[in-house]
């Protein structure tokens, strides 16, 4: 067989790479959404997790929910700060009772897409709603405030009041989950499903009074 005739040539070459090129462009856009989708998953089944956890907490100490820091590394009372969260619940994460764990390692309380490094720093990616401190489980409502934009761009503040079976209890500290045009933060409630960040379960209450 003649060698010249077995050769690649240079116009064959380049086609060959232009394909290669066109299936990499196709494949990468879907290799990350199928990533970022198994992010989710493990992040949904964490908070699914802590969800179960607080209810035991709560149903070991007379219904009362857990106390602790949004931000550990920055106390809402320097003088007297809270535990973390991932220290408080440390005992319910699929541990005997009374046993220790290194938080550190607990990688249930650790979102696969947290970049902001909050596992490392606070201890979990996932932030304690703080309105809840000490509590009673079944007498929880908490209020949060939104602003709403309208057509004219004008803006409404709102204070949104959460029933006790759809109230958050962890949610992400950043929006770690993109999902136009919905928040990206996933949430825990009360009745231990997990949803992503929303104002649809909630009641709302209508605009705040003015500040004296």
């Amino acid at each position: 067989m003649n060698s010249k005739s077995a050769a690649f040539t240079l116009m064959e070459l380049l086609v060959v790479i232009a394909i290669i090129g066109i299936l990499a462009s196709l494949l990468v856009p879907a290799l990350s959404r199928a990533k970022a989708e198994a992010n989710n998953t493990v992040c949904v089944n964490n908070l699914r997790q802590l969800g179960i956890a607080t209810l035991l907490y709560a149903g070991d100490n007379n219904s009362r929910l857990p106390s602790a820091e949004i931000l550990p590394t920055d106390p809402i009372d320097p003088q007297r700060p809270l535990p973390r969260i991932c220290d408080v619940l440390a005992r319910y994460i699929g541990r005997a009772r009374g046993a220790t764990a290194d938080t550190n390692t607990v990688t249930v309380f650790k979102c696969p897409s947290d970049r902001g490094g909050y596992f490392a720093r606070e201890g979990s990616s996932y932030e304690w709603n703080v309105d809840l401190n000490g509590h009673r489980i079944d007498e929880t409502r908490t209020e949060t405030p939104f602003m709403i934009n309208d057509n004219n761009g004008q803006t409404t503040n709102w204070i949104v009041i959460f029933p006790p079976q759809t109230t958050p209890l962890l949610l992400d500290y950043e929006e770690f989950h993109p999902r136009p045009p919905k928040s990206g933060k996933n949430v825990v409630y009360m009745d231990d499903h997990v949803a992503p960040l929303g104002v649809s379960s909630a009641v709302p209450s209508g605009p705040p009074p003015p500040a004296p």
